[in-house]
This record gives structure tokens, sequence and C-alpha cells, in this order.
């Protein structure tokens, strides 16, 4: 524990009006317009019915930083995560306790991913501790210029900082008794989540597929790899164990360009319900995102290629995706959200992802997720593929529908003290 203190492809008719652009685009862009878009020096909910949550006592809105506490959380995958950059049993993440004045703590977590590799627990955990004296006694309200600070001197980490972002949202809707998903606009307290298939072996992939449309969930996202004929073979198979299941298929830089297109052809061809093709190529051949995206017949989503703002200027300027992976450890907090008003400015599908974190740090992503109604995919299963922490609250899960507590302020989300404790 470390301590610093104050001192277009086939698809059903339901799912086809649910993400309709002619209907829905529009309110959604109204929608993102609003997110994040506070006072540069303060926080303020967008959308916060003050009937459904007591006020907080006015002294509290002056809370400021009295703590920060950050630990290390080595998760058990529970089957090994494999994509084509590499095999995972062990996420060794890190979780970030913000303690404000007023005695509210707020909780994020920075999870090491296999498309992040220098975010290691240890760099994230070096980066936190340097960040930490500049932003101990500070205003907690002023999360735009923590996070500045924080960007300043860190910027190399943007999961320690997307971390340290969400806890600090979070203690600060705890201190003002505001839900984070009434924070983020009180659209809706639920969502339908995929889940995640590695990219196994057809038979592994088929039981997985078999055993998660057995527990409801009716959204599949399966890892592919650069070998075409084994990655058709695994998404007929998982298409078979789970016929009425809409299919993503990730394939996290996989295929050069002639690849990626040859594959989507014969996704098409053998009438797979394939709602996407996510990121095809290197995350920087813009030149080969380019020929995809013109010739394919699936949509194109980005999610390495769009790892900051500047990144997702680029691909809206050029036209190269249909639609952009949205993952708050990628790009951190406040940047994701301007993703989103970017993505949605110019029309362009939104899905949201997650790392490998615990339900203490989907929980935010789960709250964004709800709370502005903006996504057309959810991908928020983290918490299904790592071993469980002692934890309590966040949202429930019922097959595939993730939903968030009505009035619990924050997250929602509690620790046992021992978990927490100096």
């Amino acid at each position: 524990m470390s301590v610093l203190r104050r001192t277009r492809p086939p698809s059903t008719e339901s799912e086809i009006r649910d993400t309709s652009r002619e209907t829905r685009g529009a309110e959604r862009e109204s929608r993102v317009a609003n997110l994040g878009s506070w006072p540069s020096n303060d926080i303020q909910p967008t959308t916060y019915d003050v009937r459904r949550t007591r006020r907080a006592p006015a002294n509290r809105r002056s809370a400021v930083i009295e703590e920060i506490r950050l630990l290390p959380l080595n998760l058990r995958m529970r089957q090994t995560f494999v994509t084509t950059l590499g095999r995972k049993d062990v996420s060794h993440n890190l979780l970030v306790a913000v303690r404000l004045s007023d005695g509210s703590t707020g909780y994020g977590e920075a999870s090491e991913s296999l498309a992040m590799p220098d975010q290691t627990q240890t760099a994230m955990l070096g980066a936190l501790r340097r960040m930490t004296p500049r932003l101990v006694g500070q205003p907690a309200r002023n999360l735009r210029a923590l996070s500045a600070i924080a960007w300043q001197h860190e910027s190399h980490y943007p999961t320690a900082i997307a971390a340290l972002e969400c806890a600090l949202l979070d203690a600060v809707c705890r201190s003002r008794r505001i839900p984070m998903w009434r924070y983020f606009g009180g659209r809706q307290r639920s969502v339908n989540t995929s889940i995640t298939i590695s990219a196994w072996p057809p038979a592994q992939a088929a039981r997985a597929a078999r055993a998660a449309a057995h527990s409801g969930i009716r959204r599949l996202k399966i890892k592919v790899t650069g070998a075409i004929d084994d990655n058709l073979a695994r998404v007929r198979a998982v298409h078979r164990a789970a016929p009425r299941a809409l299919l993503v298929v990730d394939a996290n830089q996989a295929f050069s360009a002639s690849a990626a297109i040859a594959f989507a052809h014969a996704l098409v061809h053998h009438r797979l319900p394939v709602r996407y093709l996510e990121q095809p190529v290197e995350r920087h051949d813009w030149e080969g995102l380019a020929e995809v995206h013109r010739r394919s017949p699936l949509p194109i989503i980005v999610d390495e290629s769009a790892d900051d703002v500047q990144a997702t200027q680029h691909l809206i300027r050029h036209r190269l995706a249909d639609g952009i992976n949205i993952k708050l450890a990628k790009t951190g907090l406040l940047h994701a959200l301007e993703i989103m008003r970017l993505a949605r400015r110019v029309g362009l599908q939104l899905m949201i992802g997650c790392m490998a974190e615990s339900r203490v740090g989907l929980a935010a992503s789960v709250h964004l997720a709800c709370g502005s109604g903006a996504f057309d995919w959810v991908d928020l299963d983290s918490h299904w593929l790592v071993e469980p922490v002692p934890c309590h609250g966040g949202f429930a899960s019922t097959g595939g529908r993730l939903r968030v507590h009505e009035t619990a302020p924050g997250t929602g989300i509690t620790l046992p003290t021992a978990v927490v404790a100096p």
C-alpha cells in the first residue's frame, strides 16, 4: 500500500431499429455534447434531479484532496485471455483511492493491457506517486485543473491518469451525494453488454459462447488473429453455439489491409451476424485503414487507432472508420468525453470497452454508458474475466444487462476498510 497524506452486415430487425442513425443520431449527439461541459474550474453534473438525492451541505463543495492511496491488485484471469497481441493469465492492476477532507472516498483502477505494454503496474505506480504531491491539498472540484496537472507531468501514463480522474470524480460525486450515472446525464439505468471470446480453438470458443448464451448474453465479441482460416472456423463455431447472438470481430491490429478485406468478405459470404470488424490493421497504418474502410462490406470500428484526441481528429478528417471504441483507460476520462463529442458530431458509431479491471475499476464506465445513453455497442465485461475483489455495489449484472443503483452516490462501490486502510 502506498499512501500520501496531506500534511452493415446481417442483423436482426430489432437490432437495426435499436441503433438507427436516422431516429437516434441527432438525439445522441445532443446528449454527448452536454457531457463534461462544466466550467473549467468546477465540476457540475449535466443532469441532476434534486428531488431524488439530498443536497450536500454547502461546505462540502470546497472539500480538498486529503489523501491518495495506491494498492497493487494482482487479479487472476478466470481463463487465459488470448489475442493477436499475446496471452494473459494475471492482470497486474492498481487501485486508486482518493479521500477528501469531508471524508468522502472515491475509487479508480488502472489495468495492465496487452495493447498498451508500457502501462505496467510498476510504471503506473511510479507515475501516480509522482503526481500525488502536486494534487494533495488541492480543491477536489477542480477536475479539469487537476487532470491538466497530471497530463502535464505524466502524459505517458494515460491509464494511471484515467484511474486518478475516475477516483476524483467518484469522490466529488459522493461528497455531493450525486449518483455518477446522473452526473453523466441520467439517461438510463441499464445497458446490455457483450462478453469477450478469446482467440481460443473453435471448440473452446464454442463452449464459452454456449455458456454465455445460456446465461442470457446475446452479444459476443470474438478475438481473432492473423490466420484467416482459423479465424473463420472460430467465428462459425461461436455462431453455431449461440445462433441468436450478435457478433463483433476484434482483430487487435492483426491483419494487412488486403487480409482484412478478404476476411470481412468471408464473414459476409458465410452470412455470419457480424455487426462490426474492429481494429483490423496496425493502429497508425492510416493508408491501410483507409483501404479497408473503403472496400470492407462490414462497418469498421477503431480502438487502438483512436488513442488520443489528435488521432481521433485525424480519423474523422480523413473518414477512416465507421465508429470508435471508447476506453477510459486508453485516453483518460476527460479526453474520452471529448472523443465522444467529436465522434457523434460527425455521426460515427460509439462502442465503449474496458481493459481487465475488476468491478471497482469498471464501475465508472458502466455509469458513463448508462448515464450518457450514447453507445451503440457496450463491451464492459472485465468483471466476468478476472477473479473478483472483495467489494459491493457499483452495478448489478443479470445475464448481459448491467444496472446501476438509482440513488447510491458516486459509483456506489464499497470496499472493506481492511482493503484500503493504510
